[in-house]
């Protein structure tokens, strides 16, 4: 040992001895929820060749996995930045996309761009649905994700529902170019409206787009606010009754579930991997200062003939869990 002194990279979390027995309870009460609701348990490798980690197609998640060089094959080799493609992976070999299937994963990850409040090495956990999606199932999946956070201890969390179709759709009819499709993506994740406007009178964009956009960002709140959804999407002539119909059969069967979830809606969050597609959620705790869980539809691969294999899934941090168990407030809580 070349150094006595003890150094840690900034952003990585050592567990020592009693803070590591304590993890392990929480990661042996979070496998007894996933066996209640029949999720099979993988463990996946934390290093993993890139067709495995990069399966979903999803570019910012491109950027997110870290490349090692592997000397005995020659080749690059991946460490992970989220593990729902290698679930993608190992769905296709057990099922080659037949039926039914429900996974569920602990586990090590990377992420090269953390945020303010994220750490650098979280310890992932969740649970993925492949096969015929329906409202059933991703209340399913929800309530599943509410019982997870329910080990936080706390009082309300609350489950922000969305649905990306509909934003996706009115930038499909801007015909942006990539470049001015995702600065206007963070525009909108940031509620940034005067320079929404102004992107679009730069731009010479629809007005009439801008208004229904930002009509959409304004009409944000409880489960009141789908009602003035309703009336907005019919007086734009917008074809998207049935999502509509969705979230709100989702939000009345999950709000106050346990007695400590609360519903919001929210049509224009577009944060996330960006292989997701239709209904997203997330979830927020009082004690932390971004979200502790999110997750949503998405296609996870094409079985033939451009069949998609459909899939609902959500991830947390198993160390924020932790963290607010513990009544402590870090760095990153």
């Amino acid at each position: 040992m070349r150094v006595k002194d003890f150094y840690i990279p900034d952003g990585i979390e050592y567990y020592m001895p009693k803070d590591a027995v304590k993890l392990e309870i929480i990661k042996s009460k979070i496998l007894k929820i996933y066996s209640k609701y029949r999720y099979q348990y993988v463990i996946p490798p934390i290093f993993d060749n890139l067709e495995n980690l990069l399966n979903l197609k999803s570019t910012d998640l491109d950027k997110e996995t870290a490349l090692v060089f592997d000397k005995r094959s020659s080749s690059e080799i991946g460490i992970r930045a989220d593990i729902t493609p290698q679930i993608s992976k190992i769905d296709y070999q057990m099922t080659k996309g037949i039926g039914n299937s429900r996974f569920s994963y602990m586990g090590d990850i990377l992420r090269l761009s953390s945020g303010p409040f994220d750490r650098v090495n979280p310890y992932q956990t969740g649970a993925e649905y492949f096969g015929k999606l329906s409202n059933a199932i991703d209340i399913e999946i929800i309530k599943l994700m509410i019982d997870l956070l329910s080990l936080a201890n706390e009082k309300k969390i609350i489950i922000e529902l969305g649905d990306l179709s509909f934003v996706n759709n009115l930038l499909l009819d801007l015909g942006l170019d990539n470049y001015n499709r995702l600065t206007l993506i963070d525009l909108i994740n940031l509620k940034s409206k005067c320079e929404i406007k102004e992107f679009f009178k730069k731009n010479k964009l629809n007005s009439k787009k801008l208004s229904l956009l930002i009509e959409l960002i304004n009409l944000s709140g409880d489960i009141k606010v789908l009602k003035e959804i309703k009336s907005l999407i019919k007086s734009h002539k917008i074809k998207a009754s049935q999502e509509l119909k969705n979230i709100t059969f989702i939000a009345n069967s999950i709000n106050k579930f346990r007695g400590i979830s609360e519903i919001q809606i929210d049509l224009c969050e577009l944060h996330g991997f960006n292989y997701q597609s239709g209904l997203i959620y997330t979830a927020y705790v009082p004690s932390l200062r971004k979200e502790i869980a999110r997750g949503g539809r998405y296609t996870a691969y094409n079985i033939h003939s451009n069949k998609p294999r459909n899939a609902t899934g959500f991830s947390l941090d198993i160390k924020d869990i932790f963290n607010l168990a513990a009544g402590r407030s870090d760095t990153y809580v």
